[in-house]
């Protein structure tokens, strides 16, 4: 059985040969025209290869997904009590998962990703390979793939008001200049989990699923947080680490300076001879703080 660090070097040595690979002009455009003529996707093709079966690019993906592998074991290890996936069904068929995944540094900002994937109903088709539209309100999904998504009609429709405008008409030039599906980390963790959890399963479905209506759609959506409330506590539970961080630094400071102050008056100690007597004994001039205010007041400069 291999250890905790063997694993972690198994899963993480293609990540190593990744660095040394180069990407061309080539590969941008063969990914932007096979996306553009399949527009679709299922849970399987997402996780075998969101960028689409024959798409030469990210040969590097089987590097990134052992990274987010040990991501997934990581949390289900610390966090598994905070994963949950609520089916729900729609009278046409439709099937709607709404998992809760917990971001990678839960014991301090308490965030919880909502990461929501509509499966449409087909008949005679397992439900890991129905055509899937997705919605995350994790930032890095927002402002690396909610454009590709969008713009291929991959996104839950009636969750798009969730994201800023910009996420949705704004190419990501910089966080995705090819404008790739990608792994996301949020999307990707909570596909794992219904794949692996058995969440996809008749059983599972049968105990767990509500009848998705109207009224309990709307109670539903409404209690999803919009990505800029994730980012301003984000950015709230950074703040209160930092000021943590630095109260320990001025703690650990203040304990130098105590420690110095400590040493400094034990050395000046040194000096002096230890019997109190010889303090007594010990010449001294005869002028007090009363004769030297006298005498500089009667002093003419």
């Amino acid at each position: 059985m291999l250890t905790e660090s063997e694993f972690q070097h198994y899963l993480l040595k293609p990540l190593d040969e990744m660095k040394a690979e180069t990407f061309n002009e080539s590969d941008a455009r063969n990914v932007l025209s096979h996306q553009t003529s399949n527009a679709h996707m299922t849970l399987n093709s997402y996780i075998s290869n969101p960028t689409g079966k024959g798409s030469a690019y990210v040969a590097n993906r089987s590097a990134i997904k052992n990274g987010l592998n040990l991501i997934y074991i990581k949390l289900l290890r610390e966090h598994r009590k905070n994963f949950y996936a609520i089916p729900y069904l729609y009278s046409n068929g439709d099937l709607l998962f709404y998992v809760k995944v917990p971001s990678e540094e839960y014991n301090i900002n308490k965030i919880s990703y909502d990461v929501l994937f509509l499966m449409k109903y087909a008949k005679g088709v397992s439900r890991a390979n129905r055509e899937i539209e997705t919605f995350s309100n994790s930032p890095s999904f927002v402002y690396t793939y909610c454009f590709v998504y969008n713009k291929n009609d991959l996104l839950i429709d009636k969750l798009k008001n969730k994201y800023p405008k910009e996420a949705l008409t704004m190419a990501p030039d910089i966080r995705n200049p090819i404008q790739s599906f990608g792994y996301e980390k949020s999307t990707y963790i909570a596909a794992r989990y219904l794949l692996d959890g058995g969440c996809m399963s008749d059983a599972y479905i049968n105990k767990y699923a509500t009848l998705m209506t109207t009224f309990s759609e709307t109670n539903t959506f409404n209690k999803i947080a919009d990505p800029e409330v994730l980012v301003a506590v984000y950015q709230q539970a950074e703040y209160n680490k930092r000021k943590v961080h630095n109260k320990e630094l001025a703690k650990n400071e203040k304990q130098k300076r105590d420690e110095k102050n400590k040493k400094y008056a034990e050395e000046q100690k040194k000096q002096f001879p230890t019997h109190s007597f010889v303090y007594h004994k010990a010449p001294r001039g005869k002028i007090t703080a009363r004769k030297a205010k006298r005498s500089l007041l009667n002093k003419k400069w």
